[in-house]
């Protein structure tokens, strides 16, 4: 079981920067003996603290939540990030959009099933691919090898680049929450459920199918990471060519890096290519929506602070 909650992204794409080291690991004193051990009398008052968490030693893992609230808080009420983003992929007619409900109207392609017979076979056919990747797709299945492909890009340094690094764990956080609402909506099954021939080369978890967590966070990671070039490259839907200058290089290899990854699942055969494309357009809206956010608030001021980490990218 441990190892297969290890092999799911969708459930934890983190990066342990050692946290336990720094705890010590080890046993201390029992503080019931105080009396003991305390030095007498003990004072009656005692100097407030100077520091505080915000100038560092807050675990990055843990601190990504206080910017994830802000992007919740973001959507007006009755609103939330997942009905919106939601009702707007029941308007794209690019990927198939699975209908449980059977119910739902409006300007979308609902999945056929000549549609799933075409996803299976797109799995199928990118199976081709697995002993080329196999072990890139069993890297990148863990949460650790999969921020790595990113860090190893920019040369990204977690204990010096902290701003970055931040930004890159709060767009995996908002993408699992983001992604987790959504896959409780559409109920997919997975390709293998569909068509045991697939064989999937690792055990996909125990998640519904569409959209893919890894497509979504991965392209959440890219975008918020284009957002902290100088100047910003924002998203556009559908994929439209190579960014513009002046960060084109970087830009366009953090977009090949995402959409890698994501194929990367489909050459597994966990996921169908509608799910790789929902994923995508799930986190350019999420992008878009945190590139509005107030230019005051935290997530605008944490961008702000990555900049000057990523100035040299070209």
């Amino acid at each position: 079981m441990a190892a297969k909650l290890d092999l799911d992204l969708d459930l934890d794409l983190d990066l342990d920067l050692g946290s336990r080291a720094r705890s010590g690991g080890g046993p201390r004193f029992n503080s019931d003996d105080f009396p003991r051990l305390i030095p007498a009398p003990f004072p009656n008052t005692l100097p407030l603290p100077t520091l505080d968490y915000s100038v560092g030693g807050w675990d990055p893992e843990l601190r990504a939540w206080a910017y994830v609230e802000e992007f919740i808080a973001s959507y007006a009420a009755p609103n939330t990030a997942v009905s919106v983003v939601r009702a707007a992929i029941y308007t794209q007619t690019v990927f198939p959009v699975p209908n449980r409900n059977g119910a739902i109207t409006g300007i979308y392609k609902p999945l056929t099933t000549h549609d799933l017979a075409l996803q299976v076979h797109g799995v199928l056919d990118a199976s081709i691919d697995r002993a080329d990747r196999s072990l890139e797709i069993l890297d990148q299945a863990s949460g650790r090898g999969a921020l790595r492909y990113w860090t190893g890009m920019l040369r990204i340094d977690p204990s010096k680049d902290r701003n970055t690094f931040l930004l890159m764990l709060v767009a995996r956080k908002i993408g699992e929450y983001v992604a987790m609402g959504l896959k409780d909506h559409f109920q997919m099954r997975r390709p293998a459920q569909v068509y045991p021939l697939i064989m999937p080369l690792i055990d996909g978890p125990d998640t519904p199918s569409f959209p893919s967590s890894h497509s979504l966070q991965a392209h959440l990671i890219t975008g918020v990471l284009k957002l902290a070039l100088t100047p910003a490259v924002l998203p556009v839907w559908p994929p439209a060519g190579p960014p513009p200058p002046p960060c084109a290089n970087t830009a366009q290899a953090l977009d090949v890096l995402a959409d890698r990854l994501a194929y990367n699942r489909e050459v597994a055969g966990v996921h169908y290519r509608m799910d790789s494309l929902a994923g995508q357009f799930a986190a350019v809206h999420c992008i878009n929506q945190l590139h509005g956010l107030p230019g005051g608030g935290p997530f605008q001021q944490l961008v702000a602070a990555a900049k000057p980490e990523l100035q040299d990218m070209h």
